[in-house]
């Protein structure tokens, strides 16, 4: 049974993931992610299981766990996917969203706007990924929930990988209305303009990254290039 460490190790390496801590190819090492975490190999076992099953890693036989290459063609199906689920949380009725939520994303939205005069694409990209949580946690359907968050995750390292090339002062300034124009949309129990907002950005950002990366028809060679390295690089087990 389950003592929530595996839970916690989970989301720790999913983030690290999602933001590119480990590059695509690197290898995590279940010895050197337990001594990291002060655990025996059995939470980090589960943990990278569950990532397996997330699609964010690949178990390579001899060599071990390592993080996933990203796969723009099966990306491009997974953002149709996500695209199609928008349309279904738009007729959900709004969950009761607390008054810390709502201050959670208001104080986002300032910490995005600040980051216009300096900052790192990492911390712009995490900012999202505590956006995305909040916006998830509002959605009431529960197995609708789990499965817009897995998918989220899936897509999660294209844009921060692109971010660097792109314009930075646009990028945050698209961020920042994502975040007060949600905010206001849960502040007020409004999921139609939620998900008419989040189809919005989320169009607008796929056109962004395909005039960065060319195009998703490009075909399995950029699947490829993007990941970096063929092979495993180094240990997951520093930051």
């Amino acid at each position: 049974m389950s003592d929530g460490r595996d839970e916690s190790i989970y989301q720790e390496l999913r983030e690290r993931i999602a933001l590119l801590d480990y590059a695509p190819g690197s290898l995590l090492s279940e010895n050197q992610l337990a001594k990291e975490f002060g655990v025996s190999r059995t939470p980090v076992r589960q943990a990278l299981q569950r990532l397996e099953f997330d699609g964010l890693v690949t178990v390579v036989r001899g060599v071990g766990t390592v993080v996933a290459p990203i796969d723009m063609l099966y990306l491009k199906q997974v953002y149709d996917l996500r695209l199609k689920l928008i349309d279904v949380i738009a007729d959900l009725d709004a969950r009761w969203v607390s008054a810390d939520e709502i201050r959670t994303l208001r104080e986002l939205h300032a910490q995005v706007l600040a980051m216009r005069r300096g900052s790192t694409p990492r911390d712009l990209a995490r900012a999202y990924l505590v956006f995305n949580d909040t916006v998830t946690r509002a959605i009431g359907n529960e197995p609708l929930r789990e499965i817009a968050d897995r998918l989220y995750f899936q897509t999660s390292r294209v844009w921060p990988q692109a971010l660097p090339a792109l314009d930075w002062q646009r990028e945050v300034e698209i961020a920042a209305e994502e975040i007060d124009t949600v905010a206001t949309a849960l502040d007020e129990g409004n999921m139609p303009l939620l998900a008419e907002t989040r189809r919005r950005h989320m169009i607008d950002c796929i056109h962004r990254i395909n005039h960065y990366l060319g195009s998703f028809e490009a075909g399995p060679e950029l699947g490829r290039s993007l990941a970096m390295a063929s092979a495993p690089r180094r240990e997951g087990g520093t930051k």
